[in-house]
């Protein structure tokens, strides 16, 4: 695994458990293109596909809530963003680390936790814009 010293990740979009469409937040799970070393969170990132650039945040981890294995994955749930991009690429820009991540004992925690998430990354989004 090669260190992550550009905060940038290309991968193509793969078809997964579709978890995060049945709570909510569909999210894109990546088949990154290199092995990176990034520690298991949440991040607000920007992501780039084609030429449009679109708010997202990203989770990077084994999804415990759903005790889903020791398999790391990286899914970003893009916001206001609803197209099918199964096979497709994209490029995703790490801007700033949001939580760690956390074993939920209820599946609605979890749900609450991504609305604080979504909310605490659109702040820092307009924060960035700004400036």
């Amino acid at each position: 695994m090669r260190q992550l010293n550009n905060p940038i990740i290309l991968g193509r979009v793969e078809k997964g458990k579709q978890l995060g469409r049945t709570i909510g937040f569909p999210t894109a799970n990546l088949k990154l293109y290199d092995d990176v070393e990034l520690k298991n969170g949440v991040y607000g990132v920007y992501v780039y596909h084609y030429v449009n650039k679109y708010l997202g945040i990203l989770n990077v981890g084994t999804r415990p809530t759903f005790n889903d294995g020791d398999s790391k994955t990286f899914e970003v749930h893009i916001l206001n963003f609803h197209q099918h991009i199964y096979d497709e690429n994209i490029t995703v820009e790490l801007l700033f680390y949001i939580r760690k991540e956390i074993k939920f004992p209820h599946v609605q925690d979890l749900i609450r936790q991504i609305h604080e998430d979504t909310f605490y990354a659109r702040k820092k989004f307009r924060e960035l814009k700004s400036k």
